[in-house]
């Protein structure tokens, strides 16, 4: 069904302004903008020398004669490398990414049903309808360890028509200068770089999407230095012609009415004509387009940080915090391979007198061959002066191996972490030093974790806005047949947060499969579980993810099925238990019969009959005697005239 609700947010209020209104907020924005670019004018320095650091592409300074070493340690690519690979594969344990929490006391059975839909709804169209979700996470984690911050935005594509989650660099959002921890909501303005595809751009002002045709602009006219690093380490470079214009998309505050109070608006700027393209609402609007929630910001954006800065906005990554010891022990090594090339080369270099009488100018000595002179020996000697290098002083090693030691455990990338230890240690001491390891990592889960979960409660909005009325999916989780679901947009209501699964405490196999044995342990001894199928089924399908087994469904069955044959499973051991009883029993009367006789044994059966005979007798005495004393109870408890007391 095709969408029939449009969010005042979406409408493009530049087309109801003057031109003259339109250039004053244009020169607002664009001032504020280059105001708060340099400010962080050595911000963006320092970033493209950590990218330096990352592509080891840091060159010397002031390299001491032509050709010298540029060699470089891969320390922080070796840091971020290893944070990259952990915690991608924690933040996507399964086909299940997240889960919906109600935010009242509300558990109704139709409130339950309701997070089932929208959690399976949600990670259907993150991981199987939009193909770039997993992805941007892939780059947004590679980033976050050098750079210390990334950001998300999350929006409503009006060309694609599609909640869309994209990936923000650091260095492309452009907020003011400030000191103190500041949250991304605070922030009285943040400005987005944008470069959209010139036939995107013609395609939105032809729709009204834009009120003026964006112009292009070359990446040379807007060049960042982090960019330019890249650049040089990938061998590119910008082109003189560009197929691409430049947006800057300020989210600020603007009084429009003239009120005296400055509302929260979005400000797309042509950098190229300077020129406001588009302005829309900030705050939330009800269905007769007035103000709610007294015009309180919608935030955009979602800031994942890898180290909450205590003193500033920008998170802190490898790059401050390991930056300096790897410039450190580049230098170092360069200057221990300058040295040793001194020593092998360098001292077969010198200066030769005149007088010596050896013929031409410069002398090189060729191996295997000999030169005739007819100087004598002991002249040559006294006409030759070579320099004595003696190679590079130990104590440089000692240094460099220090400060890469220092390095790596800041970085967590130890010999125990990465496998490769040349100690032989206890396994109980590396499985402790690999668990206080994971501590720091763990730290930084827990922050992306929340940021995650930031980020997808904006898409949960999105969703109640602008998706379809109702809308049909295949889902299913692993071990587990497809099932058809259906959403609607009434599902989505503002009464429920968005939580992802990834636990921050399993990053690596190891610890699942430490985890898993333990959960195995303790419900096979659990007495509420160690009869219950069905909870035994959900313990083994975990068992079976946490190994990794890939094609789950041909080998568990659906949880139905399964239950159904362990319950007829239990009926064939019972009956088989009940015929094997029956034929001792009929064996041991045989065996009687063949000792004593028929005669003895018909005696016992007749003596077991009259016990159970006297039994039944004695209880049916018992039973007797206890109705006829509570009827005398009774008969005392009433009144003389009857009635009970």
């Amino acid at each position: 069904m095709p969408k029939t609700v449009q969010a005042p947010e979406s409408f493009n209020l530049a087309i109801k302004l003057d031109d003259k209104k339109l250039m004053e907020i244009a020169t607002k924005c664009l001032d504020d903008y280059k105001r708060d670019r340099d400010s962080r004018s050595d911000w963006e320095s320092m970033h493209e020398k950590w990218k330096k650091l990352y592509y080891m592409q840091d060159k010397p300074t002031t390299p001491p004669w032509e050709g010298s070493s540029q060699e470089s340690i891969p320390m922080l690519a070796e840091a971020c490398g290893q944070f990259h690979a952990r915690a991608y594969g924690a933040l996507f344990p399964g086909r299940k990414i997240l889960t919906c929490i109600p935010t009242g006391c509300n558990t109704t059975p139709d409130v339950l049903q309701r997070t089932k839909r929208v959690s399976a709804h949600m990670s259907y169209q993150l991981l199987d309808k939009d193909k770039n979700y997993k992805r941007n996470k892939d780059r947004l984690l590679l980033s976050l360890p050098l750079h210390g911050s990334m950001f998300t935005k999350t929006y409503y594509d009006t060309y694609q028509k599609r909640v869309r989650v994209d990936n923000v660099r650091a260095s492309d959002l452009v907020v003011p200068y400030g000191t103190g921890p500041r949250d991304i909501a605070d922030l009285p303005r943040k400005t987005e770089r944008i470069w959209l595809p010139m036939y995107r751009a013609n395609y939105l002002y032809r729709t009204k999407f834009f009120s003026e045709a964006p112009k292009p602009c070359t990446f040379e006219d807007e060049a960042v230095p982090v960019d330019q690093a890249h650049d040089d380490a990938t061998g590119m470079s910008p082109s003189s012609e560009s197929d691409y214009a430049l947006l800057l998309e300020q989210h600020t505050f603007l009084d429009l009415d003239n009120d005296g109070v400055e509302e929260p608006y979005i400000v797309t700027i042509d950098k190229a004509s300077e020129k406001v393209v588009r302005l829309t609402i900030r705050y939330e609007v009800d269905d007769l387009g007035r103000p709610t929630d007294y015009k309180n910001a919608i935030e955009y954006y979602t800031h994942y940080s890898f180290i909450d800065n205590p003193d500033g906005f920008y998170g802190l990554g490898y790059g401050i915090l390991l930056g300096p010891i790897n410039t450190s022990v580049n230098k170092i090594l360069r200057q221990v391979i300058d040295a040793g090339t001194l020593s092998n080369v360098g001292n077969l270099s010198g200066i030769i007198n005149s007088r010596v009488g050896l013929k031409g100018g410069e002398v090189q000595l060729a191996l295997g061959k000999l030169i005739k002179t007819n100087s004598d020996m002991e002249d040559i000697s006294k006409g030759i002066w070579q320099p004595k290098f003696p190679g590079p002083a130990p104590v440089l090693n000692d240094v460099m191996r220090a400060l890469t030691l220092r390095g790596d455990r800041l970085a967590m990338v130890t010999e125990s972490i990465t496998g490769q230890a040349e100690r032989v240690m206890q396994p109980t001491t590396v499985m402790a030093l690999i668990e206080q390891a994971q501590t720091i990592f763990s730290a930084v889960y827990e922050r992306v974790i929340h940021s995650w979960s930031d980020e997808l409660d904006k898409v949960y909005r999105l969703n109640g806005i602008y998706m379809d009325e109702y809308e049909a999916f295949m889902f299913a989780e692993y071990g587990q047949d497809p099932e058809t679901m259906e959403v609607s947009r009434g599902d989505y209501l503002p009464d429920m947060r968005v939580v992802p699964l990834a636990d921050p405490k399993q990053s690596t196999k190891r610890e699942r499969l430490a985890i898993s044995d333990a959960m195995m342990d303790t419900a096979m001894k659990c007495p509420f579980t160690m009869n219950d199928p069905e909870a035994l089924y959900e313990v083994f399908r975990q068992r079976y993810e946490d190994i990794g087994v890939q094609n789950l469904m041909s080998i568990l069955p659906p949880k139905e099925i399964a239950i159904q044959k362990v319950e007829e499973q239990k009926m064939q051991m019972q009956q088989q238990a009940a015929m094997q009883m029956e034929a001792q029993q009929k064996a041991a009367m045989m065996e009687m019969v063949a000792k004593y006789g028929s005669s003895m044994l018909n005696h016992v059966i007749d003596g077991i009959k009259g016990y159970i005979t006297t039994q039944m007798q004695t209880e049916a005495q018992l039973e007797s005697t206890v109705i006829k004393a509570d009827a005398d109870i009774e008969k005392a408890e009433r009144k003389p005239n009857g009635e009970a007391y």
